[in-house]
């Protein structure tokens, strides 16, 4: 077995997947049936498996059907909000005999400040610390992966970041606070980008104190976007890859451009950080097949003159963006893989071509919805 050639390994795998209709995990799942031969994926969906399948027919619509077709995929109603999910017990007890790894890909992605710290919180926090409860009673698990966020750690200053955790305060106290209060002590939140950011952090630090007998790996990316190759160049699903859908908010209504960078900010020339869905998708299968456990980490202007009036689309995107250096040391040695789990980039020009394109889509799609608007309130109108 080499990580060029990461079949044999996968081949004896078992995976229990949530979050498979998101994006990363539509990636994930799409990865692991058509390029890595998994011996079988549980997939853990809310709602129908209609639901579910419709969903992968409009994000991956020139594969889903080879993808169902391998056999290798189990849909399993659940809901991660629920304790025990809302999974039939006999399901459970089948998992928990053959699972050998654990992808926790399920979230709420959302980057505003106006989600209430409960509700993200029980979204984000509470699902994969009752997953790690199940986890524990599975007697062949060899790896629990939780995908969380970079910005988790959005209320250090600039500088390095390294692949650690950084605790703040007492992780059950805060939990208790907000699930009774539905807040925390005043500034224990402070200088987060957002609600969501700070229940991953908190869901990060639950996680490892409270089950330090797990083979646990954290996986931090930054912003996620459109993959560069696979399911498919441009690949992603609306309300799951931020900066395509700051860029659909913005042409669907533009307003002033204006964006407040954080106090905290060193200078105005910090960056957007995004990285492509099918590499975050490849880096999290190479670390599982190393054996990597703990945290494992990776244009639009910004001012900083408060004077000018913000753009009302402005906080949508807003991160909080300092001039952080976030390590990736776990992840160097995986430059010069090659083979289905690549993450070379060769000649993706992100900042030119891939961009344009980008835009040129999302921008196709906004006119073809706007039209689509108009022609329903014409037929309303028309029959009035």
């Amino acid at each position: 077995m080499t990580m060029d050639d990461p079949r044999a390994f996968f081949r004896e795998q078992t995976i229990l997947l949530t979050g498979g209709t998101g994006v990363l995990g539509g990636c994930l799942l799409y990865k692991l049936t058509m390029k890595l031969d998994t011996r079988k994926i549980y997939a853990v969906v809310r709602g129908s498996t209609e639901t579910a399948v419709s969903q992968w027919k409009e994000t991956m619509p020139e594969h889903i059907e080879d993808m169902l077709a391998t056999k290798k995929i189990e849909l399993v109603i659940g809901d991660m909000t629920k304790h025990g999910f809302g999974i039939e017990d006999a399901i459970l007890r089948e998992m928990a005999g053959s699972v050998t790894v654990i992808i926790h890909a399920a979230a709420n992605i959302n980057w505003l400040s106006t989600m209430p710290l409960k509700e993200t919180t029980s979204n984000n926090c509470l699902p994969v610390l009752r997953l790690a409860e199940v986890a524990a009673t599975f007697g062949k698990l060899a790896k629990f992966v939780f995908i969380s966020t970079t910005y988790a750690n959005s209320f250090l200053p600039d500088g390095i970041v390294e692949e650690r955790i950084y605790p703040v305060g007492d992780p059950e106290q805060h939990l208790a606070q907000i699930l009774s209060e539905g807040k925390v002590s005043e500034g224990v939140d402070s200088g987060f980008a957002s609600p969501y950011t700070f229940a991953k952090h908190l869901a990060e630090q639950l996680l490892l104190s409270r089950n330090r007998r797990l083979p646990i790996l954290i996986v931090r990316p930054s912003t996620i976007g459109p993959a560069v190759s696979e399911p498919h160049p441009y690949y992603y699903r609306r309300g799951s890859c931020p900066v395509s859908d700051y860029i659909e908010r913005y042409m669907s209504a533009p307003d002033s451009g204006i964006v407040h960078v954080s106090p905290h900010c060193a200078d105005g020339t910090n960056v957007y950080d995004e990285i492509p869905v099918d590499i975050v998708a490849n880096l999290t299968l190479l670390h599982i097949m190393h054996g990597t456990d703990g945290a494992r980490g990776p244009e639009f202007h910004y001012v900083t003159d408060k004077s000018i009036k913000q753009g009302r689309y402005a906080e949508f995107g807003k991160i909080w963006a300092r001039d952080w250096r976030f390590s990736n040391a776990a992840s160097k040695s995986f430059r010069s893989v090659k083979g289905p789990l690549s993450i070379a980039l060769g000649d993706h020009d992100a900042a030119e071509k891939f961009m344009k394109e980008r835009a040129r889509r999302i921008s196709e799609e906004v006119v073809r919805r706007r039209a689509s608007k108009n022609s329903e309130q014409s037929s309303v109108n028309f029959f009035i």
